[in-house]
């Protein structure tokens, strides 16, 4: 079992800097896009920060309204770079329908070979059809105010329909003095968390003729691949 948090730009605005924390983490999960016209400007900053502290890592996609694909290819333009030794993960909160969500992941895998985890609601993945190559990542909240990693390990982990795999037990948690912060258990081993990371295994190069734009901390790079 591994103790995790996830954070965004909303925690950098607040000051938060990942050595207050790291020592109590075995990974990371940073929100990296919104949509087809965000990026997160902290997210690079603190997915380095956390490959140097030794933490397991994700990023994750906050679903907009747009058309899933674009999305998805939105995503993966600005992490190319992260696939293969990060865990993908689509932040499933709004009114996106299952075959939106589908659709999405779908590309994710056939792009790049890696299923993402879904973040969610047990009721959403309990409308069935969701994906079921894809970990159910569950947000679900007892009703206890800042809840510690202690407590939620004696707890019984909530369920839903398909694969459970981690949970977010709470928005409200502190670490390192900080607060608020979203707290998180993943029911597995480090190399677990690498097999969902790596996925099939495809050595996936970039697509010629494609432009991925990367940023983070004021630095912003766009790379061309030659057709």
């Amino acid at each position: 079992m591994l103790r995790f948090a996830d954070i965004s730009n909303h925690h950098a605005s607040a000051g938060l800097r990942l050595s207050q924390i790291a020592g109590e983490l075995d990974g990371l999960a940073v929100k990296a896009t919104e949509g087809t016209g965000f990026v997160d400007g902290s997210c690079d900053g603190y997915f380095q920060q956390a490959t140097q502290y030794g933490l397991k890592r994700a990023f994750y996609h906050f679903a907009g309204t747009g058309d899933p694909e674009d999305e998805a290819s939105f995503f993966i333009d600005n992490t190319h770079n992260y696939f293969g030794d990060a865990v993908p993960v689509l932040d499933w909160e709004g009114n996106q329908s299952v075959s939106w969500v589908n659709a999405f992941v779908r590309y994710i895998h056939d792009k790049m070979g890696v299923w993402p985890w879904i973040y969610g609601n047990p009721w959403r993945f309990n409308q069935g059809g969701v994906e079921p190559n894809c970990m159910r990542w569950l947000a679900s909240y007892p009703a206890v105010t800042s809840p510690t990693f202690e407590q939620a390990e004696g707890w019984d982990c909530p369920t839903a329909d398909g694969v459970v795999g981690a949970w977010q037990f709470c928005s409200d948690g502190r670490l390192g003095g900080y607060y608020p912060l979203d707290l998180d258990l993943f029911y597995g081993s480090e190399d677990a968390w690498d097999a969902y990371a790596k996925g099939d295994g495809r050595q996936v190069e970039p697509e010629p003729g494609k432009t991925y734009v990367l940023e983070g901390d004021g630095i912003k790079v766009t790379v061309e691949v030659d057709e």
